[in-house]
């Protein structure tokens, strides 16, 4: 792997133009910043973190363009199962370089600022595969968006990823004080009680909207990929996003409507869930082993608004024995045939009762006794 690193390092040399001083040069300039993104103490004045990072770099950079063959690369491109592996590699949060080195570098070989050979254009379209909601021609702009209005800076590829899942304008959050953690039944319980739960339209894990009994969900994307990116989210946020956790919220409501793979069953027949895991059992299963990983933050539980009114609606009997009274009777052509008959049967059968006693009344005779004094 080390000689394969520099015989990249070497093909981004040739490409930016640059000698191996030269690019040791500008990379020093970004030690200190670079030193205070890792959470363990790093010595400046060993040479090995500058050349750590500068290899690796290179390396990263010159795979990317070689796997989507842009960026005019004479380097042999991966193997699909290789592409995969080393885009798993890279999304591992203890294996992230700072994104402005990549960034930084990434410019020195290509200076000019054609959209389609911006670093952060480059690495949305490479880990688009990994994406859990597709959509990738407006994902970019989306990304632009979010940061500028923000202001905020990507850290690393795992950021990133946590970025492109955000929506560009997040509801407001209720006051702390307000705000508490709120369970919510299964889905299939909640279907039983009459809700509606229905794929939503939008391309945002977070929109999810309720609306007078009608609950709907953004189609999330279950893939062989979706386990160690939704972890490797939710460790981040649990370290940096702490009263920004919008994805392990999202986990943990997503959770809580899969008890059991009836249920999962349930939201992919709903179009909820595209599931390309083979069956409703292993969604269960990842949706565990990632929710175990999840830290809910009381006061900032973005879900709570919603999760009252499922809760609300869940509660007023009447929904179920409506939603009851359509699924046993009126769920298909012929149920809902045959109940109209039996109640068509029943008020004829009270109509001819009704009949049949008023005729009786009419033909009975009516008798007068009348009561006379014997002495007058």
């Amino acid at each position: 792997m080390e000689e394969q690193k520099l015989r990249y390092l070497h093909a981004f040399l040739n490409r930016a133009n640059l000698s191996l001083e030269d690019c040791i040069t500008e990379t020093k300039k970004w030690e200190i910043k670079a030193c205070n993104y890792y959470a363990e103490k790093i010595d400046l004045s060993d040479s090995k973190f500058l050349k750590m990072i500068l290899i690796d770099s290179c390396f990263i950079i010159e795979a990317m363009l070689a796997s989507l063959n842009v960026g005019g690369g004479r380097l042999i491109p991966y193997l699909p199962e290789e592409i995969f592996l080393f885009q798993t590699d890279l999304i591992l949060l203890e294996n992230q370089i700072p994104f402005f080195v990549l960034d930084g570098l990434f410019q020195l070989a290509f200076p000019s600022e054609q959209e389609e050979m911006i670093f952060l254009k480059v690495s949305i379209d490479y880990f688009s595969n990994f994406m859990l909601i597709k959509d990738d021609d407006k994902l970019f702009n989306k990304v632009k968006v979010y940061l500028k209005t923000t202001g905020f800076e990507v850290k690393h590829f795992v950021d990133l990823l946590r970025i492109c899942f955000l929506p560009t304008n997040l509801r407001e959050r209720p006051l702390p004080d307000k705000v508490k953690l709120i369970t919510i039944r299964n889905s299939f319980d909640l279907q039983e009680a009459g809700m509606n739960l229905k794929g939503g339209s939008s391309n945002t894990l977070l929109d999810i909207i309720y609306t007078k009994g009608v609950l709907e969900i953004p189609r999330l994307i279950v893939e062989e990929s979706s386990e160690i990116v939704l972890t490797n989210i939710i460790v981040l946020e649990n370290c940096l996003y702490t009263h920004d956790s919008y994805i392990r919220d999202y986990i943990f409501f997503m959770h809580m409507l899969m008890d059991t793979p009836k249920d999962a069953e349930l939201l992919i027949q709903n179009e909820i869930i595209e599931n390309w895991l083979g069956d409703s059992k292993a969604i269960v299963s990842l949706f565990n082993k990632v929710g175990y990983e999840v830290l809910i933050d009381d006061s900032s539980y973005y879900f709570f608004d919603i999760s009252e009114k499922i809760n609300a609606y869940h509660s007023v009997t009447r929904h179920t024995w409506k939603a009851t009274f359509k699924r046993d009777y009126c769920s298909t052509p012929m149920r809902i045939a045959s109940t109209t008959t039996a109640v068509l049967l029943v008020v004829l059968t009270l109509m001819q009762t009704v009949s049949a006693t008023s005729v009786r009344l009419i033909s009975s005779p009516c008798t007068i006794t009348v009561h006379t004094n014997g002495n007058e």
